[in-house]
């Protein structure tokens, strides 16, 4: 049997083909996972059944969140967070679908839940769509689809590759924050590549600040080095702390902290047991002094939540004063020769190699077969990775602070 592909990947290959046609080249081995046949024979509800198909030479994975046998076949339920029902589940619908009736499990209807709708489908009508879909992600193609920065691209492991592709290109698309409305501006401008923007002095259309600050963008990206945009600010010792969201499930399973260099992690294996880690991990922290780092807006965000919804407002007060977004640092501070910044991308770039193919999706995926399974080598792959994730947000304040004296 070839390597499986989730739904995910076909997600993934929808926004990033490149992406999938690479990590197809580089994967490894084949994923070892449980299989719900003899459950499903059975004639009972399962939970996050799993089950593989052959099609068109290739083994597709569908793992909805419940099977339930009905008169006439199976209901598949698939569990949201959205506040709205979206076009592109109906494709998801099909596909989870598909495979099952490929196994011998006819489903009569899949069901789209969410706190906030329950909606019936009828697969069959995404069939033509995804069939389609599944043809082409299984068409060989020797070339490289050209790079795109897409979201997808924050948690790739070849956007060092793809940002050389560009920048050998010279294309404006290398520039870290650019979007679509200002490319254009420049394009209307003249200005057409890189090196344009480099040798530009004024435009109509830009401030003098804003110009200068894409030049400098591009300055970093063709020769291949960091450049400041502004002095950085001190970085003192601190924390470096990571959570990992299960996102079908909606609460969030893993609080990872780097405290000097030992890992220490908090791990939440059900909703109920939420607030009760959460309090070991505030209670940890307010039993230090120093800064907090994260990258990105997440941590934060969730720690001014769950305080208010387990009444630690107090504790949060304490905290959040202490909270220093690497993310934000860097973006403001420093023009790298990447068009995405996110913390794989950067801490890629200074050297960091993780020990996993993981990213959040995949991770909470090892963490939901872990629940199931209880499968140590799971677990252990999943703490790797948040592990890494933390050691690479030290690296990269390491590498800023380096960059502040010079």
């Amino acid at each position: 049997m070839s390597e499986q592909i989730w739904y995910g990947d076909l997600e993934q290959f929808l926004l990033c083909p490149r992406r999938f046609q690479l990590e197809r080249k580089d994967l490894e081995h084949r994923e070892e996972i449980p299989d719900s046949t003899e459950l499903l024979r059975l004639g009972f509800s399962v939970e996050n059944p799993i089950l593989e198909a052959e099609i068109f030479g290739r083994t597709f994975v569908a793992d909805p969140d419940l099977a339930v046998p009905e008169e006439n076949g199976w209901r598949l339920i698939l569990k949201k967070e959205a506040k709205s029902f979206k076009k592109k589940y109906l494709i998801e619908a099909a596909y989870h679908a598909y495979i099952f009736c490929q196994r011998g499990f006819f489903v009569t209807r899949v069901t789209i839940s969410s706190p906030h709708f329950v909606v019936d489908v009828d697969w069959k009508n995404a069939l033509p769509r995804l069939m389609s879909l599944l043809e082409a992600i299984t068409s060989f193609r020797e070339e490289l689809y050209d790079p795109k920065p897409v979201s997808l691209c924050k948690t790739c492991s070849y956007v060092l590759d793809c940002s050389e592709v560009l920048i050998q290109k010279k294309d404006l698309l290398a520039i870290h924050g650019l979007n679509e409305r200002t490319r254009l501006k420049l394009l209307r401008e003249g200005i057409d590549d890189l090196e344009d923007l480099i040798k530009v002095e004024k435009l109509r259309n830009f401030s003098k600040d804003v110009l200068e600050k894409l030049r400098k963008k591009a300055i970093a990206l063709l020769d291949r080095r960091a450049v400041l945009l502004q002095p950085l600010p001190q970085l003192s010792e601190g924390l470096f702390l990571d959570i990992e969201s299960h996102v079908t499930a909606g609460y969030d399973y893993l609080f990872g902290i780097l405290n000097e260099d030992r890992y220490i992690y908090f791990l939440c294996e059900t909703k109920d047991q939420e607030e009760k880690v959460f309090k070991e991990v505030v209670d940890f922290l307010l039993s230090t002094n120093n800064c907090i780092y994260h990258y990105c807006s997440y941590e934060p965000m969730r720690f001014k939540e769950l305080s208010q919804l387990y009444s630690l407002q107090r504790a949060y007060d304490q905290l959040k004063r202490r909270f220093v977004d690497v993310y934000q640092v860097l973006s403001k501070h420093v023009a790298l020769p990447l068009f995405s910044y996110s913390l794989k991308s950067v801490a890629r770039y200074y050297g960091f190699n993780w020990h996993t193919k993981l990213d959040g999706w995949r991770a909470s995926r090892y963490f939901q077969l872990w629940l199931e399974s209880r499968e140590p080598s799971l677990l252990d792959v999943v703490l790797k990775y948040n592990e890494d994730d933390v050691r690479a947000t030290r690296l990269v304040v390491d590498a800023l602070r380096l960059l502040a004296v010079g």
